[in-house]
């Protein structure tokens, strides 16, 4: 086997393995970005159902029925 044989088999898996971490990075990074506005989000979505559910008590408190 030549050098440059060797250099071929042991550069060739080198660069698929680092170019497979810059994508995984990657991929994460916009994962967490997209969890931290789906949290968002579902905080907003929280709080107009607390907001919706002391409305309805209210109407019910008006109307006798609690």
């Amino acid at each position: 086997m030549t050098d440059l044989q060797l250099y071929i088999l042991v550069a060739i898996p080198l660069v698929g393995i680092l170019a497979n971490t810059g994508l995984f990075l990657h991929i994460s990074s916009r994962v967490d970005r997209l969890a931290e506005r789906m949290d968002a989000r579902l905080d907003l979505l929280m709080g107009k159902v607390v907001e919706v559910d002391n409305r309805l008590t209210r109407v019910e408190e008006r109307m006798g029925i609690r």
